[in-house]
């Protein structure tokens, strides 16, 4: 048995790649990688010309070369009893799209980790910009040397709890900076700015934008504003808009 195992072993060790089986983990049918074109860079990393046989197959490089580019998570990669490459990736699943105030941008997903925006896909999210200040990486993290002491987390940070709060995710278009480092938002289905102040009390301003909104529904009144401030405890302060 001990010699059937060793010869099955050798055997298939020795033989030829079949193929590669890629799975790309998302949560859309379209994303940032393109099944076909990253199918055709393993291959290419496989050499299967040169590498005829699977123990001269450079999985470990397969690995590291998926690993570098900017929108994988997560890779997974290993030949089976087939002779078959199995490749496993996991996208990133960004929320947010961060401007800084030289026009470049990065992508975050939830856990703040940063993506580069150099890709022909663009997902419908949640836009940050204005007087926002860091620097373009193709791959970190917020709590990286690079971001810890930027503008950077703390946007982050109000953005997140637009988009985990159901109202502002829906009704949130844009967060914008300003020169005094107030955060405004401008909106979807209306004219009206949101003057959102500093980053203290982010849920109890959100919750009080809700209530407005949802008070004023309907109200031939909303016409009349061109801004409304969320600074003042317990109270919305509007501005209309001048005759």
């Amino acid at each position: 048995m001990l010699g059937l195992c060793g010869y099955l072993m050798y055997e298939h060790f020795h033989s030829r790649l079949n193929d590669v089986n890629l799975t790309i983990l998302r949560n859309n049918e379209d994303g940032f990688l393109d099944y076909q074109e990253t199918y055709n860079d393993i291959m290419n990393i496989c050499d299967t010309a040169s590498n005829n046989q699977i123990v001269m197959i450079p999985v470990d490089s397969v690995v590291k070369s998926l690993n570098s580019i900017p929108w994988i998570t997560d890779v997974e990669a290993q030949i089976n009893l087939k002779s078959f490459l199995e490749v496993k990736l996991v996208e990133c699943e960004p929320i947010m799209r961060v401007y800084n105030k030289k026009g470049k941008s990065v992508y975050l997903d939830e856990e703040g980790n940063v993506f580069s925006t150099d890709n022909d896909y663009v997902p419908h999210l949640l836009v940050g910009s204005g007087n926002v200040d860091f620097p373009i990486r193709k791959k970190g993290n917020i709590n990286d040397e690079d971001y810890v002491k930027t503008d950077l987390p703390e946007m982050f940070a109000l953005m997140k709890e637009i988009v985990k709060d159901d109202y502002a995710n829906t009704c949130v278009k844009q967060v914008f900076k300003d020169k005094n480092k107030n955060y405004v938002f401008s909106l979807n289905n209306t004219n009206i700015i949101v003057i959102f102040g500093d980053v203290n009390n982010i849920e109890e301003k959100l919750f009080k934008m809700k209530h407005f909104f949802n008070k004023m529904q309907g109200s031939p009144e909303l016409d009349n504003y061109k801004e409304i401030n969320l600074n003042f405890k317990n109270q919305v302060v509007c501005t209309k808009k001048k005759k």
